[in-house]
């Protein structure tokens, strides 16, 4: 694609428009949008983590009237729009505002309130007008800093819902904010409190790329942690215990491996893994399980393997490894050394049917130990 001056300008590159076109190719049937920057195409939503939020949104309110305050490039306000029965798309930016409002007339879509205002402290309800009376809001903090640096704590985002929350609250009954997968949970828990309803870690593309939270003004019950199919509270996490193979033979016999998603892992729900469903942990620090059979509850959650042979983890293994195998796949965890240094330790290139696994291992009737598994994809 030839770029124009406005392009250039903005520097959007042709790589730019080909992550856009993979994030959200439903809207590459449409010709003539306008895409003002590159960085607001690397920062917009997936149209399967902005779809994920619509049908959250349509759960806690069946035809709901939906405010985004921080729309950006307008993904997650266009999947709003196909639920909602008004939706509110607010931003401050007045370039990406009017490139967004001439993209949506260009889609059709006539269930869109314009507004192009700061977010700041007061100016929430002056905002939203008289007229408009949303079931749900919306925001995504923007998470670098004014010099362009990341952050992670809630308060260092732009704008700081900590200091809004309150005045949120006042202008509708349910908040739904995004932040970022790297931040800690039980921090997000504790800094945004009681009202936390639900908090979703929401996956696509084999990462975890939201965090997803509900507040529910008045709510002051437990909080659900939720990924996928699979939901807990904290506390059922905390007095889980999970169950380990009793030796290395036993966990040789074994026929799969269960790998969970990086969403999965994100919620920490490492013990009550074991207690839901028939898994063996291999570690106590080992986010990795032995099963019997695959498991269609956690369908989408992880990979699984089928275990080809258990071998210790040293030297003479790893060098004949090496040998043995041109190509394969190499995870390291829970031992002091990475997968990439592995790789390099063994001389193998990435490729092939074989996927090596080495790792702390504990048992409940040999000492612990590092293990090497060769696995190979599972098609069962």
């Amino acid at each position: 694609m030839k770029k124009n001056f406005a392009d250039i300008l903005n520097d959007i590159s042709v790589s730019d428009f080909a992550r856009m076109k993979k994030k959200v190719p439903e809207w590459s049937a449409f010709e003539g949008l306008s895409y003002p920057s590159g960085l607001s195409m690397e920062q917009c939503s997936s149209s399967v983590t902005a779809l994920y939020k619509s049908r959250l949104c349509q759960q806690i309110a069946p035809h709901p009237t939906v405010a985004d305050l921080t729309g950006g490039l307008g993904v997650d306000s266009w999947a709003f729009s196909q639920i909602a029965g008004k939706v509110l798309y607010n931003e401050m930016n007045t370039q990406l505002f009017e490139a967004v409002r001439s993209n949506f007339g260009v889609m059709g879509i006539s269930n869109v309130i314009f507004s192009n205002c700061e977010i700041v402290p007061g100016c929430i309800q002056a905002l939203l007008g008289n007229d408009f009376k949303p079931d749900i809001i919306y925001i995504d903090p923007a998470r670098r800093s004014n010099t362009g640096k990341k952050v992670f704590l809630i308060e260092d985002c732009s704008p700081d819902v900590l200091t809004l929350k309150e005045e949120l609250f006042e202008a509708a009954p349910t908040l739904l904010i995004k932040l970022s997968p790297m931040a800690d949970i039980t921090m997000v828990l504790k800094r945004l409190g009681p009202e936390v309803r639900e908090l979703h870690c929401v996956g696509a593309d084999g990462e975890c790329k939201e965090l997803l939270v509900v507040l529910q003004k008045g709510w002051s019950g437990a909080t659900r942690i939720i990924a996928g199919g699979f939901s807990f509270l904290p506390e059922e996490e905390s007095v889980a215990a999970a169950s380990y193979c009793p030796d290395s033979k036993t966990l040789g016999a074994m026929p799969l491996l269960f790998e969970p998603s990086s969403t999965l892992l994100k919620t920490g729900a490492f013990k009550l893994l074991c207690e839901r469903f028939p898994l063996l942990k291999l570690g106590r620090h080992t986010q990795l399980y032995a099963a019997r059979n695959i498991i269609p509850a956690l369908d989408g959650l992880g990979k699984w393997f089928r275990i080809e042979d258990c071998l210790p983890f040293d030297k003479r293994n790893v060098t004949e490894l090496g040998k043995r195998l041109e190509r394969c796949e190499v995870t390291a965890r829970n031992i002091p050394i990475s997968s990439e240094e592995l790789k390099r330790k063994m001389g193998t290139a990435s490729g092939g049917s074989t996927h090596i696994f080495a790792f702390s291992a504990d048992f409940t009737e040999e000492e612990s130990t590092r293990l090497i598994l060769l696995t190979s994809p599972s098609n069962t």
